[in-house]
């Protein structure tokens, strides 16, 4: 029996951006994966913890920019692992967990580039396909393999961050085309950024 494909694509999505869901879908369109989980993580071990807002804000922004795909998942499966979020450590536990899929990982090519500093990362790099997308000012547009599991993806390149949208909202301006309408009107609501 085949085994269900799981690209995990981690991430703080504070907040949640057109790029990501673009990656995401790109990820689906070229059968790299039938399904993409954006696992929203509470506590990134390389950002500072006060400055990203609650996980529950970023959850819900992540449940309402999915809400119209049905192969792209909002995850929540780190909030109660131990602290902080390791993705070796989540990875393991999923994957003692969930025996009928395989899982794989979706990283900018600037956390690619810092991979070595990862815990455990050879043991990531030996047990799961990782698809390394472009960022701003990398060269190369075309897939890449690294070695039997690390390949560079083509596709969109992502030349926005969350940063730069929380830095357009918080100078009273809209993001417009970068976010969804649905989750620009829940910053609004929750005065997030402002």
């Amino acid at each position: 029996m085949n085994k269900k494909k799981v690209g995990l694509f981690f991430g703080t999505f504070d907040p949640i951006h057109n790029g990501h869901l673009n990656i995401a879908k790109y990820i689906i369109e070229e059968n790299l994966a039938d399904q993409v989980w954006l696992v929203v993580t509470p506590e990134n071990p390389l950002k500072l913890k006060n400055n990203i807002s609650s996980f529950d804000h970023r959850y819900k922004m992540v449940n309402i920019a999915t809400k119209k795909y049905n192969n792209i998942i909002p995850s929540d499966l780190e909030v109660n692992l131990k602290k902080p979020n390791y993705t070796i450590d989540t990875l393991n536990f999923i994957s003692k967990k969930m025996l009928d899929i395989e899982f794989s990982l979706i990283i900018g090519e600037d956390n690619y580039k810092i991979f070595d500093t990862w815990k455990d990362y050879k043991k990531i790099l030996n047990n799961y396909k990782i698809y390394i997308y472009p960022r701003k000012g990398t060269l190369k547009d075309t897939p890449h393999i690294i070695n039997n599991n690390a390949m560079y993806i083509g596709g969109p390149r992502i030349d926005l961050s969350s940063t730069n949208i929380r830095n357009i909202i918080s100078k009273k301006s809209k993001p417009e085309d970068l976010i969804s309408a649905e989750v620009m009107q829940y910053i609004h609501n929750n005065n997030l950024y402002q």
